[in-house]
Parts: C-alpha cells; sequence; structure tokens
C-alpha cells in the first residue's frame, strides 16, 4: 500500500502524457485492477479556481483525458467532479470547467462533467476532528475514487497534493467554515486526514510534469519537475513527491498525522517503482510567509500578532471589486467599499483564502521581514 511509481514526462503532448498513464497502471497491476466494467468512476480533480492550465495551479486536462480513456476501455464511466473554492453552484462549475480546460475533455472523450450541487453526510466515527462529514454528491455515489491532484506549495500546509485534494471533496462554503472553526495548522491537518482516510481513494496520480512552488496553492509560480507520481496510498504519494521537490516530509503536519495514525508505514522509506527515483536538482521554493502559534495572553498575543503573523494586503489597483475575497472569507473580515476590497485585521484569522481564490492576484501576504529570517 506504501509503494509509489514514478514515471517521468517532460510536457503535456497528449501522446506523451497518455504513454506515461499507461505505463502508471501497467506496474499498478493494469487499469483492470482498479475498475471493472460498468462502476461509476469519480476522477477528483484540482479545479481550485478558473485559472487556465498554463498557470499551474489545476490539473492539467492532458492527465485527465489520458486517465479517462483508460477508465473508458476498461468499461467504467469517469464522472469529472470537484468542489472549487467559492460557492458550490452549477454556474461556477460550468466557468471553472470552460476556463481549465475540463469542459474539452468531455468532449473528446465522453466523459461526464458533474453539475450535482448536493452533498452527502458520511459518518466517520474513527475521526480525530469530526465524527461525520459532508461529500459531494459524486465521490458519495462513486464506486471507484481516483485522485488527479497538483504538485504544488501551499501557504498553510507547505506542501498540496494527493492528500488536500480531498479537502474538494466538502461542498462549497463549509470549506470556508471550516477554516474559521479550526484555525490552528495541527487540528486543522487532522481533519485533512480524516477526509483523505475517509473517502479511501483507490488510485492516485500527481500531476507534476509543471507544478507550482513559492506562494501556492494559487499565487505561486509555474515550476517543471517533469514527472507524475502514483500508487494506492496517498500518503506515501505526498511524501514521495515532498522528498522529490526537496521538502522534508516529516516536516509536514499532516504526513506526520497520519504516520502516527498508522495510514503510512514510512515517509522515507518505501518501495519505489516505475523510473529512477532523482530529487530535483534544486528544491521547491516554499512559501514566503509562515503563521506562528504564540502561547501568551489573549491581549498581549493580538498586539504582538498584528507585527509577527503574516497579513493579507490587497492592492487597490490590482483589485476589481469583483468581492470573491469577501463571499469567501470564513471570518467576514472584508469589505468592498468604493468598489474595492478593504481587510478588517482585528476579525482576519490568517487562512488566506482570499489569497488562494482572487483571480486577478491582487491579494499578497506580507510579513515583517525579521520573523521570515527567524523562521527559515
Amino acid at each position: 500500500m506504501s509503494s509509489v511509481i514514478l514515471k517521468r514526462c517532460d510536457s503535456y503532448n497528449p501522446q506523451k502524457v497518455e504513454a506515461a498513464v499507461g505505463f502508471i497502471f501497467e506496474q499498478a497491476g493494469g487499469i483492470g485492477s482498479l475498475v471493472n466494467p460498468g462502476q461509476k468512476v469519480a476522477l477528483k480533480v484540482n479545479l481550485i479556481a478558473r485559472k487556465k492550465p498554463d498557470f499551474a495551479a489545476t490539473t492539467h486536462p492532458a492527465l485527465v483525458e489520458a486517465v479517462a480513456r483508460e477508465v473508458i476501455r476498461a468499461g467504467g464511466r469517469p464522472v469529472i467532479c470537484d468542489s472549487p473554492g467559492g460557492p458550490y453552484s452549477k454556474v461556477l462549475l460550468k466557468a471553472v470547467y470552460r476556463e481549465t480546460g475540463m469542459s474539452g475533455v468531455a468532449e473528446r472523450t465522453g466523459a461526464e462533467l458533474n453539475f450535482d450541487t448536493g452533498g452527502v453526510t458520511v459518518k466517520y466515527p474513527e475521526g480525530k476532528v469530526y465524527s461525520s462529514y459532508p461529500v459531494i454528491t459524486p465521490l458519495a455515489g462513486a464506486d471507484v475514487i481516483i485522485g488527479l491532484s497538483k504538485m504544488k506549495t501551499h501557504g498553510m500546509t507547505t506542501f498540496t497534493g494527493a492528500v488536500k485534494l480531498f479537502y474538494g471533496a466538502v461542498p462549497g462554503l463549509t470549506k470556508a467554515e471550516y477554516h474559521f472553526n479550526i484555525q490552528k495548522l495541527e487540528s486543522f491537518s487532522q481533519l485533512l486526514v480524516d477526509l483523505a482516510d475517509m473517502i479511501k481513494p483507490k488510485f492516485s496520480i500527481m500531476d507534476g510534469i509543471w507544478g507550482m512552488e513559492g506562494d501556492g496553492p494559487l499565487s505561486g509560480t509555474p515550476r517543471f519537475a517533469g514527472v507524475l507520481l502514483a500508487g494506492r496510498n496517498p500518503f506515501a504519494v505526498d511524501a514521495a513527491a515532498c522528498r522529490l521537490a526537496g521538502i522534508k516530509p516529516e516536516g509536514i503536519v499532516y504526513l506526520k498525522a497520519a504516520l502516527d495514525r498508522g495510514l503510512v508505514s514510512d515517509l522515507n522509506a518505501m518501495q519505489l517503482a516505475g523510473d529512477p527515483y532523482l530529487p530535483l536538482d534544486q528544491p521547491f521554493k516554499l512559501p514566503g510567509y509562515r503563521n506562528i502559534d504564540f502561547n501568551l495572553p489573549p491581549v498581549a498575543k493580538k498586539l504582538l500578532g498584528r507585527w509577527l503573523q503574516p497579513r493579507p494586503v490587497i492592492s487597490g489597483k490590482v483589485c476589481r471589486g469583483c468581492g470573491e475575497c469577501a463571499r469567501a472569507c470564513p471570518a467576514g473580515a472584508i469589505s468592498l467599499k468604493e468598489g474595492k476590497a478593504l481587510v478588517d485585521l482585528d476579525r482576519c484569522i490568517r487562512c488566506f483564502c482570499c489569497h488562494e481564490l482572487c483571480l486577478p492576484r491582487a491579494v499578497s501576504v506580507y510579513q515583517w521581514w525579521p520573523v521570515k529570517k527567524l523562521m527559515r
């Protein structure tokens, strides 16, 4: 369960990606070992926002198309699905599918695009945070779930891939509610582990041909890694990807939590298959800010937080006044004034959903430089 398949792939040329995906499934025992004829197969992709594939923020359509074709050859019925950031609506899904290239995948392959915006409550009595979670309908009703994630850095969790992909299993603005109610990284990481273990994808493939480094998951810089990583255990896939990217997997809180819970046997020694496993020449650049948990009285914590904690900064020149950040803010800390977004730092919980979801990149994250230097 902890084995990880690595396949080098130097571009999104459809033939190259299809060959790489075929190799991965062959190494895994064949697509027939995962999908039976007639089964509904949910392809859970990362569609965080309405971004074109070249931004490297979303799962590339070439990978989704190659996997969809394999599923169809096995007699399965692929359904492309995700709950992007913001309200979970048919209008938003249509725009996201179009911009990210998923509409084209559906047209070329016959795969279904999910427009069911409902959810199902799934019981998970062994959960460390909650004993049940809402899950979008196409995942709850699938016979097989294949996760198709993107290899990226992340401002809160440092890394995001096969595990955090399933935060997008939570419908719409409930994700923002979780951010508001679970502000500590340790607790939020346990929630991520809960979701991935509860959903139990049958297989995970990570798109690392072009990943994202720096201030991911949306505002970072595209980074070529030239690789696809895959396996039956999403925690092992993420650990292998971290090592490849020059990130210590034991420093990723949700991976350490998964290790403690026995969901992965080792974060640094696992069975590897496929192409030779060689770390990148240069490690991925990490986010340029970091939240700090102070063990101080509330008054002192509030005063020092203005200096030491990172904070969102909105550029009035770039802001379009669309209000997307205000609608997504779980703390209600953002308002519009004279057509521009403003942040109330006293109410801000530093989840940086605004930074993640701002399409024109009007939101940046500022942290006092001595703190950034000390935290490196």
